[in-house]
């Protein structure tokens, strides 16, 4: 049997197991799609080199879509193993979880202002319902995850050693970032502590094909206490432009901009301080210049990180977000 099919075998599954095929989802976890004689799962195998404490990703997991259902809050299932954990280790130590899969539903993809107000709401209504989760209850499971300074450094380090001979192909990007590194400013970190997603795109957010659900929140990896500015910026990084990341060209989108912006405050109006309120033009602009950064240092150091579809796809997308944030930084 292959490592999925063994790992499919050991969760608690109604029927009988029919098949497990790849499934094309996200840039880090592998995927695959498990059909019973009954209905399909969603099953995920954790990238061991993106999350090295998969215990602290699933029990923060656990702690936020427990009490999103407990609020009525349509929310991802977690299937259980047969033995009833909520994920199961393999002999090579890979930890692996599965999820009922939601069928008929897709990433939301942001082409009109309307389209970026879903956005808005819907991350809006995630910070205020998760608003009185004791921080204290969720883990840290990837330190130093959103912090700009030390991206910075990591991609200085992949430039001084170009591991893979890219960095003639990558210079103009890597020296621009380095000019708008003072620019940008460091970071968000200055702010209040609340349950913030940490990857808060678009792409992270499901709808059905005909709008009758609810959009749902998903890819809850990431999700640890800190700044929900974080999330605000992610929401404009990936909402206000190009919706590809890899696309040739990308500029900023005020109408999408304004109108998810006024989504999100419409949901957090009580929730949020005037210094959060300050911070919102600013969080846009930092966390797309940390996407550029984490893509180039990736596209450097061989691909390691972001899964790729082609060669210097990892190029292109560093290429997007620096793009985006110059006509970002014109437009705000």
């Amino acid at each position: 049997m292959r490592p999925a099919e063994i790992a499919a075998a050991a969760f608690d599954l109604a029927g009988a197991v029919l098949s497990v095929q790849p499934h094309p989802t996200g840039h880090i976890n592998d995927a695959y799609l498990v059909a019973t004689d009954r209905r399909r799962y969603l099953l995920q195998r954790l990238n061991p080199s993106v999350f090295t404490d998969p215990d602290a990703v699933m029990a923060n997991l656990v702690v936020v879509t427990e009490h999103l259902r407990s609020k009525g809050e349509p929310t991802l299932t977690l299937v259980p193993t047969r033995s009833g954990e909520v994920s199961w280790r393999d002999e090579s130590g890979a930890v692996w979880r599965m999820y009922l899969y939601l069928e008929a539903a897709h990433p939301l993809e942001v082409r009109s202002a309307a389209d970026a107000a879903v956005v808005g709401h819907v991350f809006g209504r995630f910070h205020r319902l998760l608003a009185d989760v004791d921080t204290a209850r969720l883990r840290v499971s990837l330190p130093g995850f959103h912090d700009p300074e030390r991206r910075v450094a990591q991609l200085e380090a992949a430039v001084g050693s170009d591991a893979c001979d890219r960095l003639d192909s990558a210079r103009e990007d890597v020296d621009a970032l380095r000019a708008l590194q003072h620019t940008i400013g460091s970071g968000l970190d200055h702010l209040p502590v609340r349950v913030a997603h940490n990857d808060a795109k678009a792409a992270n957010l499901l709808v059905d094909e005909i709008g009758g659900r609810q959009p749902l929140v998903v890819d809850l990896d990431t999700v640890m206490p800190g700044s929900v500015l974080w999330d605000v910026g992610d929401m404009i990084r990936s909402s206000t432009g190009t919706p590809e990341e890899a696309s040739a060209t990308v500029s900023f989108d005020v109408d999408r901009y304004r109108a998810l912006v006024d989504a999100w405050l419409a949901e957090t109006h009580e929730l949020v301080t005037q210094e959060e309120r300050d911070a919102v033009p600013t969080a846009g602009m930092v966390v797309t210049f940390e996407q550029a950064v984490r893509f180039l240092t990736d596209h450097l150091q061989g691909d390691v990180y972001f899964r790729i579809a082609r060669p210097g796809e990892n190029l292109d997308r560093a290429h997007n977000q620096l793009e985006l944030l110059r006509s970002m930084m014109s437009a705000l």
